[in-house]
């Protein structure tokens, strides 16, 4: 759903014909969102973004679409679609996608200029997200799948690869 998501999950897992209305509510959005997407693809790219989101996100937002999630609803924040999309035109499916971000997770962004981590978009009272960069990334399934690197290896050398695209920043005195 969109970051106005209004899912409304039985609070005692009861099965009232409420939650069953709005279920079926939500899932009807989430197939128009999803469109080009097997509903189940859907949920598994759904899985995965809400634990690495290109968009910063509020945490009951978040709660929210977990919930859904859990009972099996597709849900999308505002630039998922397209960036499963994207990300998807580049190889990857949503276990490949968990993987590099899982990564990506355990290199510093201080070792590559390159990082996502530099440009992760962040509001005070939100959860990070790390946009999706088809210019960097697109490169990463080929390292992995048919090169043969174990994950961080092919994240670290995708982000090698792509440090002179990312100038170093100027210091104090430089002109």
């Amino acid at each position: 759903m969109s970051a106005e998501f209004h899912g409304n999950p039985t609070s005692d897992g009861a099965d009232d014909s409420t939650g069953r209305k709005d279920d079926d509510e939500i899932r009807r959005r989430a197939a128009e969102q999803w469109r080009g997407f097997d509903p189940s693809e859907a949920l598994h790219w759904s899985k995965v973004l809400l634990h690495h989101s290109p968009d910063p996100q509020r945490a009951a937002i978040k709660a929210q679409m977990s919930s859904a999630i859990a009972r099996g609803i597709a849900v999308a924040g505002p630039d998922w679609v397209r960036t499963a999309d994207t990300a998807r035109m580049d190889g990857f499916n949503p276990v490949l996608y968990q993987s590099l971000f899982e990564s990506l997770r355990t290199i510093p962004k201080s070792a590559f200029r390159s990082h996502p981590g530099h440009r992760q978009a962040t509001f005070k009272t939100y959860l990070p997200g790390t946009p999706y960069e088809t210019e960097l990334w697109c490169d990463w399934p080929k390292v992995f799948l048919n090169e043969g690197f174990d994950a961080r290896t092919a994240t670290a050398l995708t982000l090698l690869r792509a440090e002179p695209k990312f100038p170093r920043p100027r210091t104090r005195g430089q002109g």
